[in-house]
């Protein structure tokens, strides 16, 4: 049995699906993907009705990462099985009295890169000054990364191939390397994953985006980011207000209840009336109408780190990290992130 094909331009790796199935016998499948990924919908779906017999569903739903899986969903269509594509299992999720199988199926991306971005990446590496920098991608674009390690190992850097991808959230195995390198390379769709490296590495960032044919400095654009949180902390520092709105994710993979006590635990230590509120999907629009019910001082949202910066930063009042919090309340100067 073919256990790794091609779809739309992507090699999909079927094995651990193959052997799911094998052992399950699932009777309804449920499919989610990333909106960008959705169009592999159909490659999976025939590969299932080919050889099983199967009733398969799709999910509308977006999908921000491997903590964000549709597990409600498979609970109402009674689905025995979750297929969630282009991302690895979520590291730091916490046991949570979810019971569905989820088997997360890895998609590589076998476009070829554009050699114009090559010879820009090497010029942004030589106005760093940079000789001896990490390389590292998020899992679908693995490819790409061995392709711009070996270009740049051609043109006399010191490369230090990341081995593991880098997630929304993590990316402390590249940070590790801070004290060797002289700047970091990270190849990925779009400003999310290039921002969140940039915003807690102390060397320069560059980052590829295969996609958009573009090379950028996400360091510089970090920046005005920080700025932008450190005056969250500074407001809320300078406010006399104690109502702490407590945000509680319920995607399984955000749903964080360790931290959320010790979260409640010393905001309530140091005076803070805490108001624990859930939110599935959390959005400025959501926040806006929790506000103008219980009209609060400022907001932890405890369950993605990059919601109070990505979405939630032109709300009126201040949105914070957990990183952001353990800033308040230990008047560290130091930018904690994510938590």
């Amino acid at each position: 049995m073919q256990k790794v094909f091609s779809c739309n331009n992507y090699e999909v790796n079927l094995e651990a699906l193959i052997s799911e199935l094998e052992s399950l016998k699932p009777k309804r499948v449920l499919i989610h993907a990333p909106d960008g990924l959705k169009h592999i919908y159909t490659c999976i779906s025939s590969f299932l009705s080919s050889l099983y017999s199967i009733e398969v569903y799709y999910s509308t739903s977006p999908g921000y990462g491997a903590c964000d899986i549709p597990i409600e969903e498979a609970e109402v269509l009674d689905a025995d099985l979750i297929v969630h594509i282009g991302h690895e299992e979520y590291p730091l999720a916490e046991k949570s009295s979810w019971r569905k199988r989820v088997i997360y199926l890895p998609v590589f991306y076998m476009g070829l890169l554009d050699s114009s971005l090559k010879s820009e990446l090497t010029g942004f590496l030589y106005g760093f000054n940079a000789k001896t920098i990490t390389v590292s991608s998020t899992i679908t674009d693995l490819y790409f990364k061995e392709e711009i390690s070996r270009v740049l190992h051609s043109n006399g850097f010191r490369v230090l191939s990341v081995e593991k991808p880098v997630l929304g959230c993590m990316y402390s195995h590249v940070v590790a390397l801070d004290n060797i390198v002289d700047a970091h390379v990270i190849i990925a769709g779009g400003l999310f994953h290039a921002l969140g490296l940039a915003l807690v590495s102390a060397k320069p960032v560059v980052a590829v985006d295969p996609y958009m044919k573009r090379v950028w400095d996400a360091s510089s654009e970090a920046g005005r980011i920080l700025r932008k949180r450190l005056y969250q902390l500074f407001r809320v520092k300078e406010s006399a207000g104690s109502k702490m709105g407590l945000i509680i994710g319920a995607r399984p993979g955000q749903y964080r209840p360790r931290l959320v006590e010790s979260i409640e635990r010393q905001a309530l230590l140091r005076g803070y009336r805490v108001y624990k509120i859930s939110s599935s999907y959390l959005s400025l629009e959501r926040l806006i109408a929790i506000d103008a019910s219980l009209n609060l001082d400022f907001y932890v949202v405890s369950s993605c780190p990059r919601l109070p910066i990505d979405d939630l930063a032109e709300f009126h009042k201040p949105v914070l990290t957990p990183g952001e919090f353990w800033m308040l309340i230990s008047s560290s100067e130091k930018y904690v992130y994510p938590w």
